[in-house]
């Protein structure tokens, strides 16, 4: 309800100047699709506009708050004022371009990891002499395949609410998902309905393949895991151990470290600790072939 409240407001304040600038944002309308977002270019790119307006008003009156309380200087109250609404918008401009594609990547690793177990129920369904249609109806029912199951639905919606053959359904629903592979198979699976060919080979072959694949998409994470576990072993707990010892000593017998006292350094070594952690923990989560 507040999304579609939103949406409306954001079209009715600034529709016109997505109308005019819509062609810049083409490269985001397959991404769309892909993602699984229901909505226009233009209505999308009227949100974009309005979240930046809007997160680019609450961080300048935060600044003139802050001035209120605070007091900035003459020539530091210019340089909030200009910098810091700006940053925040930028980054709320790329956090919204961006989300579409990551979105449709997400969706991507979770087809690809759940592809080979979804091809093998259908390879099993279609040797029972299932029809194609049915297969696809009840494949989407099984919400343990993740977006696999959210890509059946769409085949069978095809089929069943817009009257397309399975071919047609398959073709339409291969252009829009975002994993290469489930797109080379629903084409592949198209193409042996319309020419009458061996579909249970068919699946059979392409789940045993997709299998293979998702094996070794596996055993390569395990080993960078255990290569990253090394590192991670070295830099965040061997290094901040000794530095703890180093900075310890110093405050025994005097002196600084690179021209910072003792104090700065701790608090400078746990905020490269914690930074170092959090991009460990963000590289894990980007590298992970999928659930």
């Amino acid at each position: 309800m507040m999304l579609r409240l939103y949406r409306k407001l954001s079209v009715r304040m600034f529709g016109w100047l997505a109308r005019i600038t819509e062609n810049s944002f083409s490269s985001i309308e397959p991404q769309l699709r892909s993602a699984g977002i229901s909505m226009l270019l233009r209505t999308w790119v009227s949100i974009v506009y309005m979240t930046v307006f809007l997160v680019y008003s609450i961080s300048l009156a935060l600044v003139l708050s802050l001035h209120l309380v605070i007091g900035f200087e003459g020539i530091e109250m210019i340089y909030y004022i200009i910098f810091v609404p700006v940053l925040t918008a930028s980054l709320a401009f790329l956090t919204i371009y961006l989300y579409p594609a990551q979105k449709a990547k997400s969706a991507a690793k979770s087809i690809e990891s759940n592809l080979p177990f979804a091809l093998i129920h259908m390879s099993a369904l279609s040797s029972s002499g299932i029809p194609p249609e049915f297969m696809f109806e009840l494949l989407s029912r099984f919400r343990e395949y993740g977006e696999m199951s959210r890509q059946m639905a769409l085949v069978s919606r095809n089929i069943k609410t817009f009257g397309m053959s399975s071919v047609a359904a398959l073709a339409n629903v291969a252009s829009t998902t975002p994993s290469k592979t489930l797109k080379q198979i629903l084409n592949g699976i198209a193409s042996i309905i319309e020419r009458g060919g061996n579909l249970e080979y068919y699946l059979n072959e392409m789940s045993e393949k997709t299998l293979f694949d998702y094996r070794m998409r596996r055993e390569k994470y395990s080993k960078t895991l255990s290569t990253l576990s090394d590192v991670y072993t070295a830099l965040l707990i061997t290094a901040p151990l000794m530095l703890i010892s180093v900075v310890v000593m110093m405050n025994m017998i005097g002196g600084d470290i690179f021209g910072l006292g003792i104090g700065e350094s701790m608090i400078l070594m746990i905020g490269f600790v914690v930074a170092a952690n959090v991009i460990y923990l963000a590289f894990l989560e980007m590298s992970y072939p999928g659930k």
